[in-house]
């Protein structure tokens, strides 16, 4: 496993996480993710933007290593199919036992979540497969 390729994969899945996360999140699906979610808006507040890249990171180096190690993805359109199942089940995984804990979401802020994650994912997945092909000989 070539780690230059895997900390440029990572770097550009990191970049594209960000960005879908912010476009997504805080544009596109706000009203939406609030409505489907009425629990969020006691704890809602200002980003911490440390935790962010962290969490961010960590995404796309999943996907990153996923590829690199075990699954060989290398063109844009895997990486995004790839990335978008990866990112849905861990989604749907994650904010179903939020669900089933917590009074926090609902059903439908469940599958509304699952869906903008596993946009976020596609984007990410598609930019680490550019990262991991990236010149490779």
């Amino acid at each position: 496993m070539n780690t230059n390729r895997l900390f440029l994969g990572t770097l550009a899945g990191f970049v594209g996480y960000f960005m879908a996360g912010f476009v997504l999140y805080t544009m596109v699906f706000k009203d939406m993710l609030a409505s489907s979610n009425p629990g969020m808006a006691g704890v809602q507040s200002e980003p911490n933007m440390v935790a962010l890249v962290v969490g961010n990171l960590a995404a796309a180096f999943l996907l990153a290593y996923i590829f690199e190690k075990w699954a060989g993805i290398r063109s844009l359109s895997s990486g995004a199919l790839a990335g978008a199942t990866i990112g849905a089940l861990i989604a749907l995984s994650y904010d179903s036992m939020i669900n089933g804990t917590t009074t926090l979401m609902t059903w439908q802020g469940v599958f509304t979540d699952v869906l903008v994650y596993g946009l976020c994912s596609a984007i990410g997945g598609t930019l680490v497969a550019f990262g991991l092909s990236y010149k490779r000989v």
